[in-house]
């Protein structure tokens, strides 16, 4: 056992690069505010290698480190030398640090375009937080399928003394005011501690862009007004295809184009002879438009203009998705939001594994179609291994990946669980 104070220092050190000022991040919550908690380390005191354990599997899971003598690691030590791993994985993410933190910081990534972790707090970020959070009651099937949204509770009061702003045209709708306010560091919130569920997620209609309604096709996080804002924001909605695979099946256009596809819907704004070569077409535009083109048609009836989200009024597709028609005339002409897809062959129909209809009408039952296909699980936790092992999962754990997959199916998709089991496994170097 290590006694010198010296020895010990530096063992903890090499673990922690920062523990000079880990105190700082060491936190407790007193109602819906984060107050920090000075922890002095006994130097003297043995340092166990399941104490050791405990610190790196909390940082993994919380993305903070503690102070080698810190309550929480020394329940965690406890539960670990009794071979109760998963219990001492539940102490963190019990923590408002898990959620305030880690979580906060994968769905950032995945919020807006540039997918940074300084991406801002949104209606997309505390509603996967929230989904985390309420995996005991909520299946992470219902972040694409769920008609909620999660907000601060009526009546915080800022730092201030000024209330956190809660007008749903202007605060919600019109701009990010509300999570701003929670998110400022001066208010010290608890997202865990501050966070509740708002069913029934609102919208303004194109005709009327004061008088927020029900939302008529509500799809969980892709109809928040972050994503909206970051993909669905000019252009031709083909974004909005884009970034659903990409943040929500991992896969990124380049990876799921196929020349092979048909070409049918591909719409009008594409040229067929780009640079006068047909050739290009078939081969290198067909492959993506082919596969965008036949989906888009879901979010044929939604824009963000005027820092809003808009929806269409009646049956006709708003104007941008049959822009520049007369690039080629004879293109698909969108007259409604059904779409198709052709992603199912080859190793698209291997990747994705497909469980619903292959084609539908409007943005829920697309995003339901993604959230029942096993590329959906499987993206989650190559997310959730991403982010707590601090590095993707190779080609040859593509096995692991899916079965921990089936096993998140089999467990009512539990997304804090799955955190958990990942966090455990021995693959995961971050916890070792």
């Amino acid at each position: 056992m290590l006694r010198s104070k010296k020895i010990a220092s530096l063992l903890v050190l090499s673990l922690l690069p920062s523990l000079k000022s880990s105190s700082v991040h060491a936190q407790t919550t007193t109602d819906n505010v984060l107050n920090p908690v000075a922890v002095v380390p006994k130097a003297d005191d043995a340092i166990s290698q399941a104490r050791l354990r405990a610190l790196a599997l909390f940082r993994a899971l919380t993305g903070v480190p503690l102070p080698i003598d810190d309550d929480r690691l020394v329940q965690m030590e406890a539960a670990i030398s009794a071979g109760r791993e998963r219990d001492a994985a539940k102490i963190a993410t019990s923590d408002p640090l898990f959620y305030d933190v880690r979580v906060r910081d994968m769905a950032r990534k995945m919020s807006t375009r540039d997918e940074s972790v300084r991406a801002p707090l949104s209606d997309f970020v505390a509603t996967f937080v929230g989904v985390v959070r309420d995996s005991d009651s909520t299946s992470a099937k219902e972040l694409l399928t769920g008609n909620f949204t999660y907000r601060g509770k009526a009546g915080l009061t800022q730092a201030n003394g000024q209330p956190v702003r809660q007008d749903l045209l202007n605060d919600f709708l019109n701009s990010n005011n509300h999570y701003n306010d929670l998110a400022n560091p001066a208010n010290k919130f608890s997202l865990m501690k501050v966070l509740e569920k708002s069913p029934i997620q609102k919208v303004v209609m194109s005709n009327a862009n004061t008088v927020p309604v029900d939302h008529p096709d509500p799809a969980g996080l892709i109809t928040t007004r972050a994503f909206m804002e970051a993909h669905a924001i000019a252009g031709t909605n083909r974004r909005l295809v884009e970034f659903s695979f990409r943040q929500f099946m991992c896969q990124p256009i380049t990876q799921w184009a196929d020349a092979s596809a048909p070409d049918d819907r591909v719409g009008r704004d594409v040229d067929r002879a780009p640079g006068g070569s047909p050739n290009k077409f078939m081969v290198t535009c067909k492959a993506c438009h082919g596969q965008m083109d036949g989906l888009r048609g879901a979010f044929a009836m939604v824009d963000f203009n005027g820092n809003q989200v808009r929806y269409q009024t009646g049956t006709n597709p708003v104007g941008k998705m049959n822009r520049n028609a007369d690039v080629f005339p004879e293109g698909f002409q969108m007259r409604d939001n059904t779409f198709v897809n052709y992603a199912t062959e080859g190793k698209n129909r291997d990747e994705f594994g497909w469980r619903s209809d292959l084609q539908g009408k409007g943005m829920k039952e697309f995003a339901a179609m993604i959230a029942n296909s096993q590329g959906f699980s499987r993206c989650l936790v190559r997310r959730v291994f991403s982010n707590v092992c601090k590095r993707d999962a190779g080609a040859d754990e593509e096995g692991l990946i899916r079965a921990i997959a089936n096993d998140f199916e089999a467990g009512n998709y539990h997304l804090r669980n799955l955190f958990e089991t990942v966090a455990l496994r021995p693959e995961c170097v971050g916890t070792k």
